[in-house]
C-alpha cells in the first residue's frame, strides 16, 4: 500500500510518501501565500525521487482544512484533479489533527487565524477530545482540556506527521466533485459584503 499525503493549511508544505504505513520520503517547503506555485512540483519531485508515477499510488490523503484559505483550497484542488485523472483513492483529515499526528499523549493544535483567533482541536492517541473550532484563544486557555495538553502552535519548528494514523483516522471521500475545503470561518471579503449590503 503505496499512500502520498500533503498539508498546505500553514506557511508549511508538507508532503509525504508512506510504503505500508511507513513513512519513506517526505518534503517541505517554508512559504508564504505561494503554495500553489510549488505544490505539485513537489509531488512529482517526491514521487521521481523514489521511482514512482502516480499510477503506482494507492491512495492520496489531504488536510483540508481549517487553516489558510488559499492553502486549503490548493490542497483540495490538487487532490481532487489527481485522485480523478488517475483514479486514486482520496482520503481526508483535519489539517489540525495532519500536522499533529506524530505527537503522543494529549495534543492542542493551533492554527494562527489572526486578531487573537485559531483554528484549533484537541486530541488523544487519535481520539478527537474538542472538535475543531474557530476560537478566542484566551477563551480556549481557559478551557479545562486545554489546560492538560500539550500545546502545539503549528508552524515551521512545530509539527509532527504519522503516517499510520492519518490513514487510520482520514476519512474516505466517496464522491469527489462534493469535496469541499473545511473553512471554519468566513473569509473577511465575504464579512465586508454583508456589511456593506
Amino acid at each position: 500500500m503505496r499512500t502520498l499525503f500533503f498539508d498546505v493549511s500553514t506557511n508549511v508544505m508538507y508532503v509525504g510518501l508512506a510504503k505500508d504505513d511507513i513513512l519513506i520520503d517526505y518534503s517541505i517547503r517554508i512559504a508564504s501565500r505561494d503554495h500553489a506555485k510549488y505544490l505539485v512540483d513537489r509531488i512529482d519531485q517526491i514521487l521521481k525521487r523514489n521511482k514512482l508515477t502516480l499510477d503506482k499510488i494507492d491512495e492520496m490523503i489531504i488536510g483540508y482544512g481549517p487553516g489558510s484559505y488559499t492553502g486549503i483550497r490548493i490542497a483540495v484542488v490538487v487532490g481532487k484533479m489527481l485522485a480523478y485523472a488517475k483514479h486514486v483513492k482520496l482520503r481526508v483529515i483535519s489539517s489540525l489533527f495532519f500536522m499533529t499526528s506524530g505527537y503522543e499523549g494529549k495534543v492542542a493544535a493551533l492554527i494562527d487565524a489572526r486578531r487573537g483567533f485559531v483554528f484549533s482541536g484537541i486530541y488523544e492517541h487519535g481520539n478527537i477530545l474538542l472538535e475543531d473550532g474557530y476560537r478566542k484563544l484566551s477563551e480556549l486557555q481557559e478551557n479545562p482540556l486545554y489546560l492538560k495538553a500539550q500545546t502545539v502552535f503549528i508552524d515551521d519548528r512545530s509539527y509532527m506527521v504519522n503516517p499510520k494514523i492519518l490513514r487510520e483516522k482520514s476519512l474516505l471521500v466517496k464522491d469527489i466533485h462534493a469535496l469541499e475545503p473545511q473553512y471554519l470561518r468566513r473569509t473577511e471579503a465575504e464579512t465586508n459584503a454583508d456589511q456593506k449590503s
